[in-house]
């Protein structure tokens, strides 16, 4: 008779390293397979970023070759006028917020110009200053 004690049993040691092998060996293969954002044209959303918070309208221009489609986002009425290379938009929110839009551009890596020419309150009052305004892109 054998001593079930005594009988070979599998390493565990051994099967902890197979597995940590292939867990990381797929982790790695996952990070690399990121090469990141890839150049084409698509739709980029764009949002007003200032110092006072919420705004009530915005007048901005859009500067570059290829700029296609412009929608407002959220409660963001957008009113869009084009010319050579501009396209010149009036941004609303009626109830004061985020101004955000989304415009169709032809490389999604490179978002486009932007010119803040006039801001206004939530109260339709004018702000003083476009200093710290900025749009802000995502994709």
């Amino acid at each position: 008779m054998t001593n079930p004690a005594s009988a070979p049993r599998p390493r565990r040691s051994a099967v902890l390293r197979v597995a940590c092998a292939l867990a990381c060996a797929a982790f790695f293969a996952a990070a690399c397979s990121d090469e990141g954002p890839v150049s084409g044209p698509g739709t980029m959303t764009a949002t007003l970023v200032g110092p006072n918070g919420a705004e009530g309208a915005a007048l901005v221009s859009i500067l570059g070759d290829g700029i296609g489609s412009v929608s407002g986002v959220g409660t963001t009425t957008v009113h869009a006028r084009s010319g050579d290379s501009e396209l010149r938009l009036v941004l609303i929110d009626q109830t004061g917020g985020t101004l955000s839009f989304e415009v169709a551009v032809p490389d999604t890596t490179q978002p486009p110009a932007v010119v803040i020419h006039e801001v206004a309150g939530p109260d339709d009052a004018l702000r003083p200053s476009v200093d710290g305004y900025t749009v802000e892109f995502a994709r």
